[in-house]
C-alpha cells in the first residue's frame, strides 16, 4: 500500500485551483452539531499566534493527475473539511461586510476551483442530497430553501460567533485559521488501501457510528474484488443512505440485525453481529480472510467460523443444521438486499405505503410509541406472501398489545426480544399465530381496566389522542367512511384546563379553582391528565374554548362534529364538571377500552 502523507496548513490544503474534494453519495449527510462546531471555533479562536493546532487527518482517494480538475474522493474527513469550508465562507461574508474586499477575494480562491474552461466550481462537491444546499450557502442565495438544517445551522453558528468579535479579532482568527491550523492529508491511489487506512485510523479510539464502520467493512471488501463490484456496492449503499435520509441509520442496522438474529442486538454488538451475518451468507466472504483490512478478525478456518455462527443463531424452528445448507449470495446481491430493507424501513417510519389504511395504523403505532415493533414489521413488510388485509390485522394486534403494555407500565426492555421472536412465524394464518405468541406477555382485562382508569397521560398526549379517536370511531360505529384529521386540525381538549391558578387565567377566563371547590389545586395535579378529562375538538373551536368556564366551553363543544364532544354538551348542560366526574368518566372509558383493545 502506497500512502503519501503531507502535513498542510489550511491555506495549503485549499490553495490548489484544480483540485476538487468530492464527498461521494454513499457517505452520510453532513451532521455536525453545535458541540463539534463550537469546539472547532474555540480551538482556533483561543490559539496563540505563535502556536499551531493539528486538526487530525483526512484520507483522499486520488486518481492520475490531469490538466483539468482533479477529483479527490474524501474517504475520511468529509464532516471536518465541509465544516472548514463553512468557516471560511462565514469569514468571507464578514470581510465583505467590513469592506475588506482583498481578503474576501483571497478566501474566494480557497473556496473555488477551476478547470481548463476557467469556470468556477465549489472546491467541495457534496453528495446528491447535500450538494444543492451547499451551493445555496456558498452562493448566499435561497437560504430559506435549504433542506439540511444541520448544514445551514453550521454556517449560521460560525457566522454568529465571528460576528461577535472585534474587527481586530476577526483579522487575527483568519490569520490563525489559514496559517496555524494544520491537517495531515493522506493520499492513497487504490480504493482497497483507502478503506484499509480508514479502518486503521478509526480503530485507534476515535468513536464512529455503526453505519460508518459497516459501510467501510462492505466497501472495503468490495474494493478488493473488482472495480465493477465496488461500483455496484457503492451504488446500492448510496440508495440506502438516500432511503434513510432523516432517519437514524444506526437504529436501522440495530433493528435489522435483531430481526436477522431473532433476539435483541444492542448498540454495542451491532457491528460484530453484522460481520458474522456477512461471513455466513456472502459467497465472497472467504476471501475476506486474506484481506488485510480485517486482520483483527481471526479467520483461521472459514468453515469453523460458519459452523460457530450457525450455532450462535439458535433460531427457533430453523431448518438449517449446518453451514453447508445456507444459501449464499454475492456481495452485490447482499448490498442490494440491504438497500431493499432500507426502503421498507423508510416506508414504516415515514408511512409511505400505497395503502392509506396501512399508513394510518403505522401512524397509530408511532403515537402509541411502538418503535421495537419495527424489528418484526421490517420482516413482515418484506414478505411477498402476506396480503394487505393480513398486514392491517397484524398492525391492529400490535396496537392493542403495545397500548395495554404501556398503560400497565410493563418493561419496555423486553420488547425487542418479544418482537424478534416473531420473525420466523409461518405466513399462513399469521395473525392468529401472532396472538398466540403475544398472549403470555399481554396484560389481562382486570389489570388493564384498573391501570387505564388511573393512567396519567401528561407526557403521552399523542397516545391519549389516539385512544380518543379509536373510541370515537367505535361510538359512531364507523364503517371506514370517517377519518379524524389528526395534527393541528383536531386538538386534544382538556375539559378542566391545564392551568387554573395563575392570575392571568383567573382574570381572563374565570376562577376555575373556586369552581372546582375545596383542595382544587392539589386535586388538579392528580386529575387534569386522566383520560376522563379529555375530549377531541377542532383547533379553531379549541382556541375559543381555551380556559373559559365550563358552561362557556359547552357552546363551542356544541359546534363540534365529534360525537363524544357533543355528548358532553347533552350530559352536562345543566351540571357541573368536577373531579369526581373525571374519575367516573375515566372508569367508564376504561371499561369500554377493555372491549376495544383485546386480542
Amino acid at each position: 500500500m502506497k500512502i503519501t502523507p503531507t502535513t498542510l496548513s489550511l491555506s495549503q490544503l485549499f490553495s490548489s485551483s484544480n483540485e476538487l474534494f468530492t464527498i461521494p453519495a454513499y457517505q452520510r449527510r453532513y451532521s455536525w452539531q453545535w458541540k463539534q462546531l463550537i469546539e472547532l471555533f474555540d480551538d482556533i479562536n483561543y490559539l496563540k499566534t505563535q502556536d499551531t493546532h493539528l486538526l487530525g487527518s483526512i484520507v483522499c482517494l486520488t486518481s492520475s493527475h490531469t490538466a483539468g480538475i482533479n477529483p479527490l474522493e474524501l474517504v475520511d474527513g468529509q464532516q471536518r473539511v465541509t465544516s472548514l469550508s463553512l468557516f471560511m465562507k462565514a469569514l468571507q461574508v464578514k470581510f465583505e461586510e467590513l469592506g475588506k474586499q482583498e481578503i474576501s477575494n483571497e478566501i474566494n480562491n480557497y473556496l473555488f476551483c477551476k478547470g481548463i474552461d476557467r469556470k468556477l466550481n465549489n472546491k467541495i462537491l457534496l453528495g446528491d442530497l447535500d450538494n444543492p444546499d451547499y451551493i445555496k450557502i456558498m452562493s448566499q442565495t435561497d437560504l430559506e430553501e435549504v433542506k439540511n438544517q444541520d448544514l445551514l445551522n453550521a454556517y449560521k453558528y460560525l457566522y454568529e460567533w465571528i460576528n461577535k468579535l472585534t474587527d481586530q479579532d476577526i483579522d487575527e482568527i483568519y490569520y490563525k485559521f489559514i496559517n496555524n491550523v494544520l491537517i495531515i492529508r493522506l493520499d492513497v491511489g487504490e480504493a482497497k488501501d483507502a478503506y484499509k487506512l480508514f479502518e486503521t485510523i478509526n480503530n485507534r479510539g476515535l468513536k464512529l457510528n455503526s453505519t460508518d464502520i459497516i459501510k467501510n467493512f462492505l466497501l472495503g471488501h468490495a474494493s478488493s474484488i473488482s472495480e465493477e463490484t465496488l461500483s455496484s456496492v457503492k451504488e446500492n449503499w448510496k440508495e440506502l443512505i438516500i432511503n434513510l435520509d432523516e432517519i437514524d441509520t444506526d437504529k436501522f442496522f440495530r433493528q435489522f440485525m435483531s430481526g436477522i438474529r431473532t433476539y435483541k442486538v444492542t448498540d454495542t454488538y451491532v457491528i460484530d453481529e453484522f460481520k458474522k451475518y456477512y461471513f455466513n451468507y456472502v459467497q465472497e466472504a472467504e476471501e475476506l480472510a486474506e484481506f488485510e483490512i480485517y486482520n483483527e478478525i481471526k479467520v483461521e478456518n472459514s468453515e469453523e467460523i460458519e459452523e460457530e455462527i450457525v450455532e450462535e443463531l439458535d433460531i427457533e424452528n430453523s431448518t438449517t443444521e449446518n453451514s453447508n445448507e445456507i444459501s449464499k449470495i454475492s456481495i452485490i446481491d447482499f448490498s442490494k438486499n440491504l438497500k431493499n430493507m432500507s426502503h421498507i424501513y423508510k416506508q414504516l417510519l415515514k408511512r409511505k405505503s400505497d395503502n392509506q389504511e396501512i399508513n394510518r395504523h403505522l401512524f397509530n403505532l408511532q403515537r402509541i410509541k411502538s418503535f421495537p415493533s419495527y424489528i418484526f414489521l421490517l420482516n413482515l413488510f418484506s414478505r411477498d406472501d402476506i396480503d394487505d388485509s393480513a398486514i392491517i390485522s397484524t398492525l391492529k394486534v400490535i396496537e392493542t398489545f403495545m397500548l395495554r403494555r404501556h398503560v400497565c407500565a410493563y418493561r419496555t426492555g423486553e420488547l425487542d426480544n418479544i418482537f424478534a421472536k416473531l420473525i420466523n412465524l409461518e405466513s399462513a394464518d399469521i395473525v392468529n399465530t401472532i396472538k398466540i405468541k403475544l398472549v403470555k406477555d399481554f396484560p389481562d382485562d382486570q389489570e388493564f381496566q384498573e391501570k387505564f382508569s388511573e393512567a396519567d397521560f401528561r407526557r403521552e398526549i399523542n397516545r391519549a389522542k389516539y385512544i380518543l379517536e379509536v373510541l370515537e370511531y367505535d361510538l359512531i360505529k364507523d364503517k371506514g367512511e370517517f377519518v379524524i384529521q389528526s395534527g393541528n386540525a383536531v386538538h386534544l381538549e382538556h375539559i378542566i384546563p391545564q392551568t387554573i391558578d395563575t392570575k392571568k387565567s383567573k382574570k381572563e377566563f374565570g376562577n376555575w379553582a373556586e369552581y372546582l371547590g375545596e383542595n382544587s389545586l392539589e386535586k388538579h395535579k392528580e386529575f387534569v391528565n386522566k383520560i376522563g378529562n379529555f375530549t377531541l375538538l377542532a383547533g379553531t373551536l379549541n382556541i375559543i374554548a381555551s380556559n373559559n368556564p365550563f358552561h362557556d366551553k359547552l357552546s363551542e363543544y356544541a359546534k363540534s362534529n365529534i360525537q363524544m364532544t357533543k355528548n358532553i354538551c347533552n350530559e352536562f348542560n345543566d351540571k357541573d364538571f368536577t373531579f369526581e366526574i373525571v374519575s367516573e368518566r375515566s372508569k367508564d372509558i376504561a371499561q369500554k377500552a377493555v372491549t376495544i383493545w383485546r386480542l
